[in-house]
């Protein structure tokens, strides 16, 4: 079960959130009415959450948990990162002067724009968690996150190192978890409350309206002027399965935003996946499922007219196969996602193609690997706003 860690800056702040069940990001209006890079990468993180994700919250080197997050049914949708009131994706909106507009207020904030809702699960401890005791915890090498968690509100974490917080955090609160329950050990929760309130307001006012984003920040040959507005679209596609997204680039169990791929160094230093994920598989319903494949998306705006592009891909594929699949490029799938590609670039890809290798086990032997995806995009005006196109290989590439 994948995990959120969540930044804050006081205990009052904790104390708010767990009470509640609810969380969002303050965004203020900006001066030009455009999204900066940061405040879009945000919008993108938002929109990778899914439901039934633990989510723990990190104040002065403690974490504390644990809660999941709930999603709300709107017709055949699942929702579960939304607008705190109605247009609040488009920053020129400003906040509404009727308070009933929001979907939750209790922080007092105006300029909270996105929100997500959880419940404890089974409770929000007031016990914290030294970070130091996880990563010395760390015996199997999967706390990658909370070594990187530094300059943002909050970060993804992969399944296995959400297990390693979550079971810390039962062993110290052992005896509250086996019924010598007090208010000394844990938070009171308002969860409820706070969700069946959510559920009086029609959710269609509050969808993020991501087709409209695009909409406002579109050229005339049909590109998006922000890179980042791309990868969130992109993003929510990936993490809601949508058609298109599930044709191209398969169906996904795991989706990040911005996942280091470089050796341990300042954050400020690291390289970044723009898209990362993974593909499970379980061979019966009583065990436990195991990444069969790894995926990689690289996402440009405009066209692409240089080679460096494609070879910072290709790092990113060197390291994945090697510090995620034991050497084993067969499990990793590539893709770079554009408005267009210069005959230059395809040329490159075709002459770089297929890149060599050796399988990591006996019985040793040379192998290839051929799987980059060259993908374009283009603004439609419809819904959803994005087409996307085989660029090369125009054949479906059937997975192993």
């Amino acid at each position: 079960m994948a995990g959120y860690i969540i930044n804050l800056a006081s205990k009052e702040k904790l104390g708010l959130y767990v009470t509640h069940g609810a969380y969002g990001t303050i965004i203020k209006r900006p001066k030009n009415n455009y999204w900066a890079y940061a405040q879009e990468r945000t919008l993108a993180d938002y929109l990778t959450i899914r439901p039934d994700a633990l989510v723990f919250f990190f104040l002065r080197r403690e974490i504390y948990g644990v809660g999941r997050v709930v999603s709300f049914k709107v017709g055949s949708q699942e929702l579960v990162a939304l607008a705190n009131y109605p247009g609040a994706s488009f920053p020129h909106a400003s906040p509404p002067r009727n308070p009933e507009d929001y979907l939750w207020r209790e922080n007092g904030e105006k300029n909270l724009r996105w929100v997500i809702f959880f419940e404890p699960h089974p409770y929000f401890f007031k016990t914290g968690l030294d970070m130091d005791e996880v990563l010395a915890s760390d015996v199997k090498g999967v706390v990658r996150a909370l070594r990187v968690f530094e300059g943002v509100s909050f970060m993804q974490m992969e399944d296995d190192e959400a297990q390693v917080i979550l079971d810390l955090l039962l062993r110290h609160n052992e005896k509250v978890i086996n019924g010598f329950l007090s208010t000394k050990d844990v938070f009171d929760s308002k969860a409820k409350q706070t969700h069946d309130g959510i559920c009086e307001h029609d959710l269609t006012r509050y969808n993020i309206d991501l087709d409209g984003l695009a909409g406002k920040y579109t050229n005339l040959d049909g590109s998006i002027r922000h890179e980042a507005l791309v990868h969130a679209w992109l993003a929510n596609a990936l993490a809601k399965k949508q058609g298109q997204a599930i044709n191209i680039f398969g169906d996904w169990d795991y989706v990040a935003n911005q996942y280091p791929a470089s050796p341990q160094k300042p954050v400020r230093y690291m390289d970044r996946i723009d898209i990362f994920g993974y593909v499970e598989k379980a061979i019966s319903p009583d065990v436990s499922p195991t990444v069969v494949r790894y995926k990689i998306v690289e996402i440009k705006k405009d066209k692409v007219q240089s080679r460096d592009a494609i070879n910072q891909l290709i790092k990113y594929v060197d390291w994945i196969a090697h510090t995620r699949a034991g050497g084993n490029y067969s499990m990793v799938d590539a893709y770079f996602v554009a408005h267009d590609y210069a005959d230059s670039v395809v040329k490159y890809v075709q002459d770089t193609l297929p890149k060599d290798f050796v399988t990591p086990r006996r019985p040793y032997a040379p192998a290839q690997w051929k799987q980059l995806h060259l993908i374009r995009y283009n603004y439609t005006g419809g819904t959803p706003a994005l087409e996307l196109q085989r660029h090369y290989p125009r054949e479906v590439v059937e997975e192993q």
